[in-house]
């Protein structure tokens, strides 16, 4: 948060500044930078999706080691 957050708000601007160069004017460069934004939202919903699925597999493999664990524990008290 303390570096991404600066970093994408300077890198947004850039991209901007860069695009009303490019064409002149905001309101030319106004569809160029809506293509970039919904590119820009996709690859964070892949991201967000894929981190998903890596957490879920991380938990189903620590549900699986704890699982495996609480038998062993139980069996120690008991002895």
């Amino acid at each position: 948060d303390v570096i991404g957050n600066p970093l994408g708000e300077s890198g947004g601007s850039f991209i901007q500044q860069l695009t009303i160069i490019a064409f002149g004017s905001l309101a030319a460069s106004t569809p160029y930078l809506g293509v970039f934004l919904f590119g820009i939202i996709g690859l964070w919903m892949k991201s967000s999706v894929s981190l998903a699925k890596e957490f879920e597999e991380r938990a189903s493999m620590l549900a699986k080691e704890t699982a495996k664990q609480e038998p062993e524990a139980s069996e120690k008290v008991q002895a």
